[in-house]
């Protein structure tokens, strides 16, 4: 009996130890679509290539990219003429420069975060949304195809929007400085938009 408990405890503080020896698991993007051209800190991407680090990703005239990022259980495409800032953290912040975006999630994950443009942050509450940013106008424009999104105004951290399935809103440049309440599309204009970035 004294030798089967020896043996258990040995067993015990072993996975314990293994299991503190376990490194945590790196969020990052596998690139399961593509289109065209897309480079990653000036480097050529490919269908299975693994984005881990923070650096800038850039799509050319009629290109597209997705990245699947498992941890976090979601998607991110870019569109065409597009740059945005990867931050593959714990934090999980991208920041649109130019261009269009599509977050989208495949299951519930605890794990939140932001999506930042020069004009406003974007709260990722949401499960389905498009962004595009205009940098020569100055202007943010999303549209929700469901969840809730809250976006907040870099200008003025008092001036916010909750955002939910259906609606549509826009800041900066011919929009005006503040986020104003958010439109409800017609179900035509917004599955013409749902098509975008699939």
């Amino acid at each position: 009996m004294k030798g089967f408990l020896w043996t258990l405890t040995l067993f015990l503080i072993f996975t314990n130890f293994a299991d503190a020896q376990e490194a945590p698991k790196i969020p990052s993007g596998l690139v399961v679509k593509l289109r065209g051209e897309a480079l990653f800190e000036g480097k050529n991407l490919k269908v299975g290539d693994i984005i881990d680090k923070v650096g800038k990703l850039q799509t050319k005239e009629k290109s597209f990219i997705q990245l699947k990022i498992d941890k976090w259980k979601n998607t991110i495409s870019i569109g065409p003429n597009s740059i945005m800032d990867l931050n593959f953290s714990d934090e999980k912040k991208y920041t649109l420069q130019e261009g269009f975006c599509r977050w989208k999630s495949f299951a519930k994950s605890e794990t939140k975060g932001k999506i930042f443009t020069k004009t406003v942050s974007m709260g990722v509450r949401g499960t389905d949304f498009l962004i595009k940013y205009n940098e020569t106008l100055g202007e943010t424009e999303i549209i929700m195809f469901d969840g809730e999104v809250v976006m907040e105004n870099l200008k003025d951290v008092s001036n916010s929007q909750l955002l939910t399935k259906g609606q549509w809103c826009g800041v900066g440049g011919r929009f005006g400085e503040k986020i104003a309440n958010p439109l409800n599309l017609p179900k035509t204009a917004l599955d013409s938009a749902n098509q975008f970035l699939e």
